[in-house]
Parts: C-alpha cells; sequence; structure tokens
C-alpha cells in the first residue's frame, strides 16, 4: 500500500499583499485536512521588525533571494508568525529593545528597519494639534 503525502499550502495576507505559503504542520502530512481556520491578526511594524528579526538570525538573508524578494518576505512574514508564535514575537522585539547602538546586532536592526520600511512603509508622523482659541 502506497501512502500519498501531501504539501497543502496556506493564503495569507500582509497588508495589502496576498502571500501562500506552506505551513510546517501539512508538510508531507497524510491527514485529511477536514476544516480552515482563519483569523486576523493587528501587527505593528516593531512586530514586523521582530519577524525579521528572527528570520534572520534563524539564517535568511536580507538579499534578492530571500527577504529581498518582497513576494518571498510577504510568505515569511506569515509563515514566521504561525511557526514561530505571537509569543516568540514578542520575546523577539525584547531582545530588540536591549540591541545598543554601534554594535553589530544594531547595524543588522537597521538594515531590517530598512527593509521593513520598503515593504510596508512607515507611519506618518501627526501634526501637533494647535490650541482651540476664540475669537
Amino acid at each position: 500500500m502506497t501512502m500519498r503525502l501531501h504539501t497543502e499550502r496556506a493564503q495569507g495576507m500582509v497588508g495589502d499583499h496576498h502571500a501562500t505559503f506552506i505551513p510546517t504542520h501539512r508538510e508531507d502530512n497524510d491527514t485529511p485536512i477536514v476544516m480552515q481556520v482563519s483569523m486576523s491578526v493587528p501587527v505593528s511594524l516593531e512586530d514586523i521588525e521582530a519577524v525579521f528579526w528572527i528570520a534572520v538570525n534563524g539564517g535568511m538573508l536580507l538579499d534578492e533571494r530571500e527577504l529581498g524578494n518582497d513576494q518571498y518576505a510577504h510568505e515569511m512574514v506569515l509563515e514566521t508568525f504561525l511557526h514561530e508564535g505571537s509569543n516568540r514575537i514578542c520575546l523577539a522585539r525584547e531582545e530588540i529593545e536591549d540591541i545598543k547602538p554601534g554594535s553589530g546586532d544594531y547595524a543588522l536592526l537597521m538594515m531590517i528597519r530598512r527593509r521593513v520600511a520598503e515593504l510596508y512603509g512607515r507611519p506618518g508622523v501627526p501634526a501637533p494639534r494647535r490650541a482651540l482659541t476664540r475669537a
């Protein structure tokens, strides 16, 4: 008897960017799929920086073959959130907060921040409010 293994792909959105990726638990999994799970997770640019931090420290590159490729980067954001989980993202943000300017890690963080800004922009700074005056 031959067992047929499947590698099912998942669909997701990162902001306005659609991505398809392989969830690790489904790779070569022969158990039948009985449902789909969908959720919307609010994330900040700092969360995305933490995702990239995890990916780069796991061996990924910021070059055009990996995280420098827009579509691949969107896929890795989704995969990392699913595979690592939000607790790991939180821990990575804490690691980032402890980085000292001038260190090698700081230089890497600045490259990650530039890449995240290229992909997802930077929020604008609101103009200061003027005090209301009565004439």
